[in-house]
């Protein structure tokens, strides 16, 4: 059965044809960005590195994970990030090969216009995306977390804040071993992407199902504040790609062929 969602009534690991296209795209590349804030100009100026360097070899997807924006701005939120919003469009459309070939998603953040701070996250609204849809086609703003397949691999993306709760609210900090590798252990062996109690970190209830991690996927995306790592758990590939203007401009880089993550930073 089709536990992951969309469309399909069984699993597309299963699929014969859906695994042999993922055989046959052996370049395809999925990169991920984390904290992106659109109004600070040295962001955009590494982003247009970023679009310039890709321009040759377009990758399946860029994956950009909020906030935003670099602080709140209370009332003026909605218009300054629909001005952001309206610049990144533009650079983007600079490069007509990855408007064509690459889809460019957007996960909302903690700080970004929306409900209050509770999971899952809404899209951000259409009023303050309407105009880069259009410039944009396949631009997606999806939900905080949001699921992804690609072909026979299940990714799921979440930009929460959660290692840095995790770590602030367990009972017995450990003594040994890396905080990566125990948190990757914690969400897995729990199944649950926000393990805590509700008055640390509130969900809907109703929407209780979409943090749910059973099946494991084979990539789990957590984009989080703490410094970026990848650690490897039961079959499920899990990392952080890290704030992207605090960490010298990093990011991470998914080819679904070889299952190999690659650290990479714009100089």
């Amino acid at each position: 059965m089709n536990f992951f969602g969309g469309p399909l009534p069984t699993s597309a690991k299963a699929s014969a044809s859906l695994r042999h296209l993922e055989s046959e795209n052996q370049d395809a590349m999925f990169i991920f960005l984390s904290d992106v804030w659109l109004d600070q100009p040295k962001v955009i100026h590494k982003l247009k590195v970023l679009f310039s360097g890709y321009y040759e070899c377009p990758p399946v997807a860029f994956v950009f994970c909020g906030n935003f924006t670099s602080s709140v701005h209370l009332s003026k939120q909605g218009k300054i990030l629909k001005d952001c919003f309206s610049t990144l469009a533009d650079i983007i459309s600079k490069y007509p090969t990855l408007v064509k070939s690459c889809r460019f998603i957007f996960v909302p953040g903690p700080h970004d216009p929306g409900p209050a701070n509770i999971l899952p996250r809404p899209a951000i609204p259409n009023s303050i995306t309407e105009e880069f849809r259009k410039k944009v086609p396949n631009a997606i703003f999806t939900s905080n977390p949001c699921r992804i397949q690609y072909c026979t691999q299940e990714i799921v993306i979440i930009r929460e804040d959660i290692v840095t709760k995790l770590c602030r609210n367990c009972i017995h900090f450990p003594a040994s071993g890396d905080v990566p590798t125990h948190f990757a252990k914690t969400v897995i062996c729990q199944s649950h992407l926000c393990p805590l109690p509700l008055h640390v970190c509130p969900i809907y209830w109703a929407y209780d199902c979409g943090m749910h991690l059973y099946p494991l996927p084979d990539l789990l995306v957590v984009a989080d504040k703490y410094d970026e790592f990848t650690v490897t758990s039961v079959d499920c590939m899990i990392m952080n790609p890290g704030c992207f203007p605090q960490s010298d401009f990093s990011f991470k880089a998914y080819m679904p062929y070889t299952r190999q993550i690659e650290n990479s930073k714009i100089d």
